[in-house]
C-alpha cells in the first residue's frame, strides 16, 4: 500500500487546514485501504500495485480530493460578497469625498499658487485618493476574509439563498438576536480605524506643497498619541466581541456585560481626550514656513480647534446612547428571566 500512503501524503500537502489535517489523513487512508481490500476480495486475489493505481485513478487527483475538505475555497464567499461590495463602495466614496475636501481646502488657502504648483497640489491629491482607496480595499478584503472564516456560511445567509418560512411572520423577533449586518459594518469600520491610527497617521493631518516640497502638519499633538494604545485595546476587544456575536447569533448576559464595559471604556477615552488641553496639533506658528498666509493659517487653526470639541461632543452623545442601550438590554433580560 505504498501508493496509498503517498497519495494520502499528497492530499495532506494540499489541505489548507492546519488543525484536523492528521485526522483527515487517517480517515482517508482507512477508507482507501478498506476499498482496496474489498476489491481484492471480489477479485479473489491479493491486492497489488496495479489494483492500487486503478483505485486511486477512480478516486481522483489529490488536489481535487483536498478541495472537498476545504470549507473555504474562496476568499470572500457568495453569501458575504453583496455586503462586501456595499461596504467597499461606502468606504471608497467616503475616502474620495474626504480627501477631495482636503484638496479643496489646500487650493483655497493657497490662492497664490499658479501653474505647476497648482498642478502639483491636484496631482498629489488625486494620488492620495488612489493610494488610500487601494489600501482601504486591501483592509476591507482582509476584514471580510477573516469574518468569512470565523462565521460559517450556514450561519449567515443573504438574499435569495436564505430559506424563507412564512410562519416566521407570526413569531415575535427574539430580543436577543443580533443584527449581523450592523455587526459586520462595525467590524469593518473599526478595523479601518485601527489601520488609520496605527499604519497611516499621515492621513490625520494637512499636507501641501511649499517651494516644490511636500509640507505636512499633523492634526493631533503628542498628547493625543498617548491615547492610541487605549484606543487600540478598545477597538480590538470590540472586534473580537462582534466576531463572537456573529458566530453565536445571540446576545447573552455575559456578552452584554462585555459590551457595556467596551462602551464605557470608549466613552471614558473620549471624555479624557475632550478634557486634555492642546490636543489639536494645528497652530498658526506651524504654517509660518509654508506658502499659506498668516490670515489663512489663523483661520484654519480656528476652524479645527473650534470644530473638534463639537465633534467630540457628538461622539460622546452617540457613545452614551449606545451605553444606555447596552445597560437597558442587560437589565431587561434579567427582569424577564425573573
Amino acid at each position: 500500500m505504498k501508493l496509498i500512503n503517498r497519495y494520502v501524503a499528497e492530499v495532506g500537502r494540499h489541505l489548507p487546514l492546519i488543525q484536523g489535517r492528521e485526522d483527515i489523513e487517517k480517515e482517508l487512508r482507512s477508507t482507501l485501504e478498506d476499498m482496496l481490500e474489498d476489491r481484492a476480495q471480489k477479485a479473489g486475489r491479493a491486492s497489488d500495485e496495479t489494483m492500487e493505481i486503478e483505485l486511486l485513478k477512480e478516486y481522483g487527483s489529490p488536489q481535487k480530493v483536498a478541495a472537498t475538505y476545504n470549507p473555504h475555497p474562496y476568499l470572500i464567499g457568495p453569501q458575504m460578497f453583496p455586503f462586501f461590495i456595499f461596504i467597499l463602495k461606502l468606504v471608497v466614496f467616503g475616502i474620495m469625498v474626504g480627501l477631495s475636501v482636503v484638496m479643496g481646502i489646500q487650493i483655497i488657502t493657497q490662492m497664490s499658487v499658479m501653474g505647476s504648483e497648482f498642478v502639483s497640489i491636484v496631482g498629489k491629491g488625486i494620488s492620495n485618493i488612489v493610494s488610500t482607496s487601494i489600501a482601504a480595499f486591501g483592509y476591507v478584503v482582509l476584514a471580510f476574509a477573516i469574518i468569512e472564516r470565523f462565521v460559517p456560511a450556514s450561519e449567515f445567509k443573504m438574499g435569495e439563498e436564505q430559506e424563507w418560512d412564512p410562519t416566521t411572520l407570526t413569531r415575535e423577533p427574539s430580543p436577543d438576536a443580533v443584527k449581523r449586518g450592523e455587526l459586520i459594518a462595525e467590524i469593518i469600520f473599526t478595523f479601518l480605524g485601527l489601520a488609520v491610527l496605527n499604519l497611516y497617521p499621515q492621513a490625520l493631518g494637512m499636507g501641501f506643497f511649499t517651494n516644490e516640497e511636500w509640507f505636512f502638519i499633523p492634526l493631533f499633538s503628542a498628547a493625543f498619541m498617548a491615547f492610541i494604545p487605549w484606543i487600540n485595546i478598545t477597538f480590538l476587544t470590540e472586534i473580537l466581541l462582534d466576531i463572537n456575536l456573529l458566530r453565536t447569533g445571540l446576545w447573552t448576559p455575559l456578552t452584554r456585560v462585555f459590551k457595556i464595559i467596551i462602551e464605557a471604556a470608549g466613552l471614558a477615552i473620549t471624555v479624557a481626550v475632550f478634557r486634555t488641553p492642546n490636543i489639536i496639533g494645528f497652530t498658526a506658528e506651524m504654517f509660518k514656513n509654508s506658502s499659506i498666509t498668516a490670515e489663512a493659517a489663523q483661520t484654519l487653526t480656528t476652524i479645527f480647534t473650534t470644530m473638534f470639541p463639537f465633534i467630540l461632543i457628538i461622539i460622546m452623545i452617540i457613545q452614551g446612547i449606545e451605553l444606555a442601550k447596552s445597560v437597558y438590554g442587560l437589565f431587561r433580560v434579567n427582569y424577564e428571566t425573573k
